[in-house]
């Protein structure tokens, strides 16, 4: 059965071009319409539109899932505060934002009146709440293989550059930028151990010019070190132009 009858065609067009670039052809495109239409629009439509908030609810733990699993499959072994660490820098909003800008999703969101006029089209809480709508559209379209596909071809480089990233001696490439940059070697220092003695968790602060600039943790206090060396390094990073001349 048709599900586009309350559609016009020109929407039903941009988001048969959607599909093309998520990599997956909808049976219900009503899915993939909801999940680019904000709480706004559904409240001045007669009859209450259904908006993506419960998407957006759903796509969040589909995402988390996805990036979980992705993580463990590349390091099965590798320590569980990194692979947070990793999945919650995947996720977090900005890089979400400059996701769903990638996909025209901002140009695609069903505004209400009032959202319009106050620069929600530009607000990028909004890309990044859509771009998990979107997923879960994927996920409640094409069972957790659609979401899954897309979810791992969008993330690809994503993972790549992070893995390298975590490939390398965070101590070691620390001290690399302060001596480039003319500053003293860091300090690191114990300021907690916690846990029973065969799982001992240890707590560790970057000291820098006499000020503690980040902390970890871990399991043994070279684990720890590696952890608040890596943390400083991402302190110490210049900003990124994350949005690529898309909208500010």
């Amino acid at each position: 059965m048709d599900q586009t009858h309350s559609m016009d065609q020109h929407r039903v067009a941009s988001l048969r071009r959607l599909e093309e670039r998520l990599g997956h052809h909808f049976r219900d495109l009503t899915l993939l319409d909801r999940a680019l239409t904000h709480t706004s629009r559904a409240n001045e439509e007669p009859g209450g539109t259904r908006h993506n908030e419960p998407l957006e609810f759903l796509g969040d733990s589909v995402l988390g899932f996805i990036i979980s699993d992705l993580l463990h499959r590349r390091r099965p072994d590798g320590a569980e505060g990194e692979k947070s660490r990793l999945r919650a820098h995947l996720v977090a909003a900005p890089s979400l934002a400059t996701k769903a800008a990638d996909l025209g999703l901002p140009d695609l969101l069903l505004l209400g009146r009032g959202e319009e006029k106050t620069g929600g089209r530009k607000k990028k809480a909004l890309w990044s709440d859509t771009y998990e709508a979107v997923v879960a559209a994927l996920y409640l379209d094409g069972g957790i293989e659609a979401a899954h596909r897309f979810v791992r071809e969008a993330f690809a480089a994503d993972l790549e550059a992070e893995e390298s990233h975590a490939a390398r001696d965070p101590k070691s490439a620390l001290q690399e930028v302060l001596q480039a940059r003319g500053r003293p070697v860091p300090e690191y220092v114990v300021v907690a151990e916690e846990g029973p003695s065969h799982r001992r968790i240890f707590r560790v602060q970057c000291v820098i010019d006499g000020a503690a600039v980040a902390e970890g943790e871990g399991h043994s206090k070279k684990e720890a070190q590696q952890a608040a060396a890596r943390a400083a390094l991402e302190a110490l990073r210049p900003p990124r132009e994350t949005y690529r001349g898309r909208v500010p």
